[in-house]
C-alpha cells in the first residue's frame, strides 16, 4: 500500500512538473511572437509611409517613449481597478471612496492621452505632406496608432 501511495505521489509530481514546463514554453513562445510582431509592425509602418532612415530612427525613439508611458499607465490602472473592486466588495456603501478612485482613473487616463497625443504630434512634425496624409489614413483604421503606442 505504501508503494502504491508513493507511486501516485511521484506520478502527480511528474504531471505537475510537465505542466509547468509546458506552460513556461508556451509563455516564452507568446513573448517571442509578440516581439516579432512588433518588429514586423515597425517595418510595415516604415514601408507604408516610406520613411527615410532618419525618420525611422525618430519613429523608433518615439515608440520607445510611448511604451515608457503606456506600461506605467497600465500598471496604475490595474492597481486602481483592483482598489475599486476591493471597495465594492468590502464596503459597497463607500460611494465617496469609489468616486475618488473613479476620479483618479479619469485623471490618469487624461494624462496618458495628453502624453501620447504629444508623441503623435511630434511624429507628424517629421513627416512630409504625403506621409502625413498616409499616416492619417492608416490611423483611421487604427493600425498606426496601435503600433505607435503598443508595447
Amino acid at each position: 500500500m505504501k508503494r502504491l501511495n508513493l507511486l501516485v505521489v511521484f506520478l502527480v509530481l511528474s504531471l505537475l512538473l510537465n505542466g509547468f514546463f509546458l506552460g513556461g514554453y508556451w509563455i516564452a513562445r507568446l513573448k517571442a511572437t509578440k516581439i516579432s510582431n512588433s518588429k514586423q509592425r515597425i517595418s510595415e509602418i516604415a514601408r507604408l509611409l516610406d520613411l527615410t532612415p532618419e525618420q525611422k530612427k525618430k519613429f523608433l525613439t518615439l515608440k520607445k517613449r510611448a511604451i515608457g508611458i503606456r506600461r506605467p499607465y497600465l500598471e496604475q490602472m490595474a492597481r486602481l481597478r483592483s482598489q475599486f473592486w476591493k471597495k465594492v466588495v468590502n464596503n459597497p456603501d463607500a460611494k465617496e471612496d469609489l468616486e475618488k478612485i473613479i476620479h483618479e482613473m479619469a485623471v490618469k487616463r487624461e494624462e496618458y492621452q495628453r502624453k501620447i497625443a504629444g508623441i503623435i504630434c511630434e511624429f507628424l512634425q517629421i513627416l512630409d505632406q504625403k506621409q502625413k496624409k498616409k499616416f492619417l489614413e492608416i490611423s483611421r483604421k487604427n493600425r498606426m496608432l496601435k503600433a505607435l503606442i503598443s508595447g
